[in-house]
């Protein structure tokens, strides 16, 4: 038999196609619709022939398909026997676990019993366990922390005490143990605040002071420029320690309350970071400061002691900082080995530099710790107010201006009487009004001494308060505590503040830049330096330069009081100067250092000089007119008068003299030869003497008419010698003026008010600088102004006793004692000689030579000219004449070391008398003219009157003769 093949499910999903109802609706409709039988009996033999075409298909199936029923039924009869099988034995087994829980349900009660009885020895155990945990908790507490680990210590205390206070409450024998782990518990607290506190503090700063240390050696560099000393300040906040102060590396924690809730921006990673972890096997715990401090902020967490360890931090802040400067200040005077250096401000300087480098330290440290609080108040859910790290720095600087009053001598200079006014409304106070005439203060009459401080007078004075109050001897020994002296590196000056301002406005930069200043809105320690500067020293020093200047100007010798040989060593001078411009440019060099000390109010400063110079300008003006116009305006000197004359000042200026003289003081303040491109050609002699001939000739032509009074010169040396010094001291000065104004730094035309962000003065307008130079090229011309006016008055002097009236020159050739020269060339020669005296003592030899030069050619022009007011002249005349001229030419050659060709000149003149007209001529012919026209008609002229019986008609003759012969010759001398 053939392999059966059984029946096949179709597919599930599959549906054959159904019999559609349409032929049996159809077939029905038409027999309702039919009208007649026979109709309706075709439908029905229709009908049937098809039902039976569709048995006959039915039975060929069932035909077809019989085995397959048949394995299908044999199928169904095994299927159906394992199931009623299967039910059999759930049956059974059902029955099977009747009888186990019947079996149960009896043995219940004994198994509860022993259950309870497990359950209640377990916790007998463990509660033995904890109290043997609890009390070797204070030994295991003791290890922890004598190595330093007091994240585990604390672990182990706080579960010490939950466990204490939650299982173990009831327990009495307890009781000891609890109270020990409480007290543990607060020794712990102030174990770890003290750590946290020295950490912040002390190992924080460490690095600095052990620095210092190794750099103690470097304290001669001390003594260099404290400008210098500025600039290292400068480049150490360079360095990345710097950078602890960078506002974005260190948020401020926000204000408001902390723990409640995650930060928003907080993830996971975070979160896990923020897990402090502690090393037991480390050999150093403290090795990493930062981690260290982390580990006590979570420990403090973990005591619930954040918000007392706030505030105690709060509170101690200032009292650690202050205690850091006094640490520093005696580290710093321990160290400071050299005598010299002792108590100076250079060691201020220094203990700024190393506070400040601690402070920026203890910033770092408060905003790790703050970090730390922050993430402890996060994880442990405490509400707590931390501070910020503006509260940082504001203690910091309260800690600055406490160290700055100190040094700067803040309270003791409120009773100064110099004190000035509390206020500077101005950005430029004008000193002026310091030099304005005041009525004296009337003098108040206190006592010269005072024994309120001697040691009787406080024994009596705390005698009288105890009698008075019985209880106040054991306040004050209670209740104040003696204050200890301050140490201090230096005494407290308001200058010091001079050598620290640089340095203390970089750190205030740091400062504003950490908490995140606007440019209009200055931190604390800023507004308090500015109103120290600005309502203390800039006053104080105002009253002083005033004070100073004010005596050295309006003393009764301020205009004869020079300067001492030491001071004129020590300036690299070889003429003295006047104290009263010495005392003037001290307090511009004073104030120069301020500008570069202060760089701040260096505009400040420079406005104060330019009115200084104004005011000492006038000053010096009233002097020099004091000098050459002592009397009223009609009798003044005449040298001064005939030098206001332009067309005469600018003569004597174009003279080659002049310009040489202002040549060699150019190459003397440059300190270096001229180069050859630089001077002018070297004069010959005969250009020399053509140059002081035509000096002369303008001279005589001005002054020789008329004579020159007694009035009208300056007959007291003394005054010469004032005039010098004046003129000395002028130039000095304006020299040093110049040179200030040339090293000044200018802003640029577009932004006037550039400061420089460099060590020095910074940049300054360009009006203000010009201003300056101008005033000193008017201090230059009132130096130039007294020069010529000396150049000058040498000349008028000699116009004075050689020309002194027309109709009174005979005394010059007629005398009883014709032997000795006339007394007024004597006197002149006096003169000259003290004169010289007077210059070579007060002005540099180049001065005195532009004075004394081609004097001689004056005098003899004078001495040639005065032939025509001569009525008559013979032998001793000329003689007499010839004595003069020689007598004035020793003295001109003693005080220019040279001879005096000129004089020889004019003694050849007076020679002509000797001859007759007929041998003047004749000579003229012979060997050309030597003198002009006019003084060959002149000597005819004195010649001719001369003679017993003068002939008109001869003189004529000689003239005409005279005037062909020159003619003839081409040469006028």
């Amino acid at each position: 038999m053939s392999a059966v093949i059984p029946p096949t499910k179709p597919p599930r999903g599959v549906k054959h196609a159904k019999e559609t109802s349409g032929l049996l609706m159809s077939v029905i409709r038409t027999l309702s619709a039919s009208e007649s039988n026979e109709q309706r009996d075709r439908e029905k033999a229709k009908l049937e022939k098809e039902y039976k075409r569709s048995d006959q298909k039915l039975d060929e199936l069932v035909s077809l398909h019989d085995q397959d029923l048949t394995q299908v039924m044999q199928l169904f009869g095994k299927l159906s026997a394992r199931v009623t099988m299967s039910r059999e034995k759930i049956h059974a087994v059902k029955e099977n676990l009747q009888a186990c829980k019947l079996l149960l349900r009896c043995r219940r009660d004994e198994l509860k019993k022993l259950w309870l009885e497990g359950i209640e020895h377990k916790h007998v155990l463990q509660l033995l366990e904890e109290i043997d945990q609890l009390r070797e908790v204070p030994a295991q507490l003791g290890a922890y922390l004598a190595k330093k680990h007091y994240l585990h210590a604390t672990q182990l205390l706080v579960s010490a005490l939950s466990l204490g206070e939650g299982s173990l409450e009831g327990v009495e024998a307890l009781r000891e143990v609890r109270t020990d782990l409480q007290a543990k518990k607060q020794q712990l607290h102030t174990q770890l605040l003290a750590e946290l506190t020295r950490h912040l503090y002390i190992v924080s700063t460490q690095d600095v002071l052990a620095l210092r240390r190794q750099g103690s050696g470097r304290d001669s560099n001390l003594l260099n420029s404290p400008f210098q000393r500025a600039g290292e300040l400068r480049s150490s906040s360079r360095t990345p320690r710097a950078r602890l102060l960078d506002v974005n590396a260190f948020p401020n924690t926000p204000s408001g309350r902390v723990g409640l809730s995650p930060g928003p921006g907080q993830t996971a990673a975070d979160e896990e970071s923020d897990n402090v972890e502690e090393d037991v096997d480390a050999a150093d715990p403290e090795a990493n400061s930062e981690h260290f401090m982390s580990i006590l902020v979570e420990c403090l967490a973990l005591l619930n002691k954040v918000p007392d360890t706030v505030e105690s931090i709060k509170v101690q802040m200032q009292t650690e900082l202050l205690a850091i400067i006094e640490r520093t200040t005696q580290q710093i005077l321990d160290s400071s080995q050299q005598p010299s250096m002792r108590s100076t401000p250079l060691l201020l300087l220094e203990l700024l530099q190393t506070v400040f480098d601690q402070f920026r330290h203890v910033a770092a440290a408060h905003a790790s710790v703050l970090r730390s609080f922050s993430r402890a108040a996060d994880r442990h859910r405490i509400d707590v107010r931390l501070y910020e790290m503006p509260d940082v720095w504001s203690k910091i600087q309260a800690v600055l201006q406490l160290l700055l009053t100190d040094y700067l001598d803040i309270q003791n200079m409120a009773g100064d009487p110099q004190q000035a006014p509390t206020s500077f409304s101005e950005p430029t106070s004008d000193i002026s009004v310091y030099f304005a005439r005041r009525r004296p203060p009337r003098q108040k009459r206190t006592p010269l001494f005072k024994f309120d401080y001697s040691s009787h007078a406080l024994s009596i004075n705390s005698y009288l308060k105890e009698q008075r109050d019985p209880g106040i001897k054991e306040y004050s020994e209670a209740a104040q505590p003696r204050q200890r002296e301050k140490l201090l590196v230096c005494a407290p000056d308001p200058r010091n503040i001079t050598r620290i301002f640089i340095p203390l406005m970089k750190f205030i930069e740091e400062i504003e830049q950490a908490i995140g200043c606007t440019p209009g809105s200055p931190c604390t320690l800023n507004a308090f330096l500015a109103d120290y500067v600005k309502e203390v020293f800039l006053g104080r020093h105002h009253m002083m330069v005033a004070a100073s200047i004010e005596s050295a100007t309006k003393s009764v010798d301020a205009w004869r009081a020079t300067t001492s040989p030491e001071l004129m060593r020590g300036l690299g001078l070889s003429r003295p100067l006047l104290q009263s411009t010495v005392t003037v440019e001290r307090c511009i060099q004073d104030l120069r250092e301020l500008m570069q000390a202060l760089p701040a109010y260096a505009e400040h400063f420079l406005s104060i000089i330019c009115n200084i110079l104004h005011n000492y300008r006038e000053t010096c003006q009233a002097a020099y007119r004091g000098i050459v116009q002592p009397d009223s305006e009609d009798k003044r000197i005449c040298s001064a008068a005939w030098l206001k004359d332009e067309d005469i000042s600018r003569f004597i200026k174009s003279l080659p003299n002049w310009t040489d003289l202002q040549a060699q003081k150019v190459t003397h303040h440059r300190r270096r030869p001229l180069r050859r491109e630089e001077t002018a050609d070297e004069e010959s002699p005969e250009e020399i003497r053509q140059r002081n001939v035509k000096e002369a000739e303008i001279l005589a032509s001005n002054l020789g008419e008329g004579g020159i009074n007694a009035h009208e010169i300056l007959s007291d040396v003394g005054q010469l010698r004032a005039l010098a010094q004046l003129q000395e001291s002028m130039e000095w000065f304006s020299t040093s003026i110049l040179l200030f104004a040339s090293e000044l730094p200018r802003a640029p035309a577009s932004s006037p008010h550039v400061q420089l962000t460099s060590e020095g003065i910074p940049a300054m307008p360009e009006s203000s600088v010009q201003a300056l130079m101008q005033l000193a090229k008017e201090f230059e011309e009132l130096a130039n102004t007294c020069l010529l006016v000396l150049h000058l008055e040498v000349r008028v002097q000699c116009f004075h006793y050689l020309l002194p009236r027309a109709n009174n020159y005979n005394r010059l050739v007629v005398g009883v004692d014709s032997q000795e020269p006339d007394p007024k060339v004597q006197e002149l020669s006096r003169v000259l000689i003290s004169i010289d005296e007077a210059m070579n003592s007060s002005l540099q030899p180049r001065k005195s030579k532009y004075i004394f030069e081609g004097l001689g050619h004056l005098i003899a022009k004078i001495l040639i000219s005065s032939a025509q007011y001569i009525d008559r002249i013979d032998e001793q005349g000329i003689q007499k004449m010839c004595r003069n001229i020689f007598a004035l030419q020793q003295t001109l050659t003693n005080i220019t070391m040279a001879r005096e060709i000129a004089l020889d000149h004019a003694r050849h003149y007076f020679e002509l008398f000797y001859l007759a007209p007929e041998e003047i001529l004749s000579g003229v012919m012979e060997k050309g003219p030597r003198f002009s026209e006019l003084e060959y008609m002149n000597a005819f002229q004195l010649v001719h009157r001369s003679q017993a019986e003068p002939d008109y008609g001869a003189i004529n003759t000689h003239l005409s003769r005279l005037s062909d012969i020159l003619g003839e010759v081409g040469i006028t001398v």
